[in-house]
């Protein structure tokens, strides 16, 4: 008799297919990382969800999607084809990233495959190395949509201030 995805605990007589034993309280509720409007909404709930991931202790699930976030980002700035080698290379030669967000992108990468690829069997993800990917992932993209997002608000608000004094002083039409 099926119990459903999840066995419960076991009774006199039962018999499962799996058994565990919990290791706390379940559903702990993941920390919650939010990131501005610059971030596609898509990317920032994959973003988020890695965050959530290490916040309760699943740190190879965090590093993955860590990496998935590195790939989605190449791929809504259109850069499609190709290894995520090449995604992120080309994310630097179209200027995108600077080369140290590059790097960035590929430490990130060279984990995820780890932990995609089951290279983490012999030797698992510690937290602080997980830790370290999804600061590498936030590098990426702060670089790629926050930054310049933060930037181009700046000239734009500059821009406005300079137009409201030109209108208000005709006159008055030189740059510093």
């Amino acid at each position: 008799m099926s119990q459903g995805f999840y066995p419960r605990f076991r009774r006199p007589g039962q018999v499962y297919t799996h058994d565990f034993i919990p290791a706390g309280w379940y559903p702990k509720s993941p920390l919650v990382k939010e990131y501005p409007g610059s971030v596609p909404s898509k990317i920032s709930k994959v973003a988020a969800e890695a965050h959530g991931s290490y916040s309760v202790g699943h740190l190879q699930a965090a590093v993955l999607l860590a990496r998935t976030t590195v790939e989605a980002v190449a791929k809504a700035k259109g850069i499609t084809q190709g290894s995520l080698v090449s995604k992120i290379d080309e994310l630097y030669n179209q200027h995108l990233v600077y080369e140290h967000v590059r790097d960035a992108a590929h430490e990130v990468r060279f984990v995820g495959n780890d932990a995609a690829h089951g290279d983490l069997v012999e030797d698992p993800i510690d937290e602080e190395e997980a830790a370290a990917i999804l600061e590498l992932m936030d590098m990426v993209l702060e670089g790629v949509f926050i930054a310049p997002a933060k930037t181009a608000a700046q000239k734009a608000a500059r821009q406005a201030r300079k137009d409201a004094g030109t209108a208000a002083h005709p006159a008055a039409t030189g740059s510093s």
